[in-house]
């Protein structure tokens, strides 16, 4: 383990790993001074990304209280930079172990991290995996707004009996078929829940369109 100096951070909650490129004014962004740095196997950081974890006290111990922020030099209790030489992620955990927030970094201050680990050990994280993240964190703040979209605008269509509107949308995403229209409303719905890509994004578009101009 060791330290990194002066990197920013956004935190957000475990739900939610937001890409650099997506970060906003309004985040609240962190100007790291000082922050641990552990170098991990691929599979602990895998692990790390597709599920809730809990870390042993042992590791919260060694990082206790080694994060300052530049803000009244404020000291963030167990915070961790974690990298396997490919990516690298910062956490948060609450006193029991368990992470309570994430943040991703600047593309250009992650090379650099990743330049700096090449001469320092591998370490052993002992930590117990949890339940694994719901898909919709792989998802972009763009693609969640899409989803969401869509979903209110089927069920508001579902709502004022506009049946036809809902058929025409199922049929943009899935090939006609002979199921009973309650069928294809549920399928269209469950999945845009579960399997939001591409094909959501034109359908977005789609609806989007039919109200530009409409007042």
């Amino acid at each position: 383990m060791t330290c990194i100096y002066d990197v920013l951070l956004n935190f957000t909650d475990d739900d939610n790993l937001i890409d650099f490129f997506e970060w906003q004014e309004k985040d609240n962004l962190e100007h790291i001074k000082k922050i641990y740095l552990a170098k991990v196997k691929t599979k602990v950081l895998e692990d790390f990304f597709k599920y809730k974890v809990k870390v042993s006290r042992e590791f919260l111990n060694k990082i206790e209280d080694k994060t300052i922020l530049y803000k009244n030099k404020k000291v963030l209790k167990y915070a961790c930079l974690f990298t396997d030489m490919n990516k690298v992620i910062a956490m948060e955990f609450a006193d029991n172990g368990e992470v309570i927030a994430k943040s991703s970094l600047l593309l250009d201050e992650e090379e650099d991290i990743i330049m700096e680990c090449f001469d320092i050990l591998e370490e052993d994280i002992v930590y117990e995996k949890k339940e694994e993240y719901p898909k919709e964190i792989f998802l972009t703040r763009e693609e969640l707004f899409k989803r969401s979209y869509l979903l209110k605008e089927i069920e508001n269509a579902y709502k004022d009996k506009l049946y036809i509107k809902i058929l025409y949308y199922y049929e943009e995403v899935f090939e006609n078929d002979d199921k009973p229209f309650i069928s294809k409303y549920k399928r269209l719905v469950q999945d845009i829940k579960d399997n939001y890509n591409e094909k959501y994004n034109s359908l977005y578009e789609i609806v989007r369109m039919s109200y530009i101009g409409k007042k």
